[in-house]
């Protein structure tokens, strides 16, 4: 669907909390988005964004939001299982989607938001900012340039050592509103960045087991999600990937002492035939006749990554580019979710077909 480049997409953001703010934040520096409306049932929280966002238009409800002519796609930053429903509501009144991770709560629920969405000619987007780091989008430089060779193994680390999520309502730690634990929280990210940089190859199986462990921790009413997560997960090119994510557990001491979890492991590390690259910090190890040697890497620039993802939304919006971060993704990435919690209920490699 293309428009015209004079006139300005008009965005919604629905949900005012610190993912609606930092989509607000960087809709200035982009000329071709206006921050047309903001939806919360908060009122403070809402009265606040407006005073500091200034959106030309403001609701308690979403619904009203959605269908608002002047509204062209709308950005969902709700908890977790309202993502479908909110999602598939803008889809259908004809407004283009950029949302949250996760997508949603499953796979059957992310194929019909790919199919309502393929069906109007309409863009589907989840918000993976990581993908646009400057050290992430160094390191696709040099998979691109044919310096790593074939890649065939990927590991993906966020861990935590004290990082349960309590307040926010509550909902972080109950299955029924978040779809999982650790693995929804923070795992995502880390398993996003390593499939992205390995091209984000088909998932066909995976072997996992999730625990809950510290739920001591917590003294909230309900914590019915896992607080670890591992994955083994293998791809359709032969290529795997290792997962390992916790909110909590008895890290060592190589581990470093993080600002607000204890201590805190976030890293990706993608493995090739002539070389390998690891996130943080971005380093390249490289084949140097027969030695492996440590190449300096330069960063692109200090871009902000939350600014160039909206800025490929617009452009897929207008035709312009493709969605880097596109719905058929989002399907596999929520095939591999869920056969991750699958693998873990029956003790079994569990195959996505």
């Amino acid at each position: 669907m293309k428009r015209s480049k004079a006139k300005p997409i008009n965005i919604g953001i629905i949900g005012t909390g610190w993912p609606g703010q930092q989509h607000a934040r960087v809709m200035s520096a982009i000329p071709d988005a206006r921050l047309a409306a903001c939806a919360d049932l908060d009122d403070a929280r809402r009265k606040e964004f407006a005073q500091t966002y200034a959106p030309a238009k403001s609701f308690s409800d979403y619904h009203e939001l959605l269908h608002d002519p002047a509204v062209d796609a709308v950005i969902v930053c709700l908890p977790n299982f309202l993502h479908f429903p909110a999602s598939l509501a803008a889809l259908e009144v004809g407004k283009h989607v950029l949302c949250e991770k996760p997508p949603t709560m499953n796979v059957a629920e992310m194929k019909v938001l790919h199919e309502e969405a393929t069906r109007r000619g309409l863009v589907y987007y989840f918000s993976r900012q990581f993908r646009f780091t400057p050290a992430m989008r160094a390191a696709k430089g040099l998979i691109a340039a044919g310096r790593l060779g074939h890649i065939y193994h990927a590991r993906a680390t966020w861990v935590r050592s004290r990082g349960i999520p309590q307040g926010v309502g509550g909902w972080f730690t109950e299955k029924k509103r978040s779809g999982g634990g650790a693995l929804i929280d923070i795992g995502v990210h880390a398993l996003d960045s390593a499939w992205y940089l390995m091209g984000t190859p088909r998932p066909v199986s995976v072997s996992a087991q999730v625990f809950r462990n510290f739920e001591h921790l917590v003294q909230d009413p309900v914590f019915d999600v896992e607080d670890a997560a591992y994955a083994f997960i293998r791809f359709d090119n032969g290529a795997v990937v290792q997962l390992e994510t916790s909110w909590a557990g008895n890290l060592p001491d190589d581990i470093p002492m993080g600002q607000y979890f204890g201590r805190e492991l976030n890293n990706s590390t993608v493995y090739g035939t002539k070389g390998t690259i690891r996130l943080k910090p971005l380093s390249f190890f490289e084949d140097q006749n027969g030695a492996v040697e440590t190449v300096p890497v330069e960063l692109p620039d200090d871009a902000d990554s939350f600014e160039l993802q909206l800025r490929n939304f617009i452009e897929a919006i207008s035709g312009r580019a493709e969605a880097i971060n596109n719905a058929t993704q989002a399907v596999e990435l929520m095939e591999m979710l869920d056969a991750i919690y699958a693998s873990s209920a029956s003790g079994r490699e569990v195959p996505i077909v």
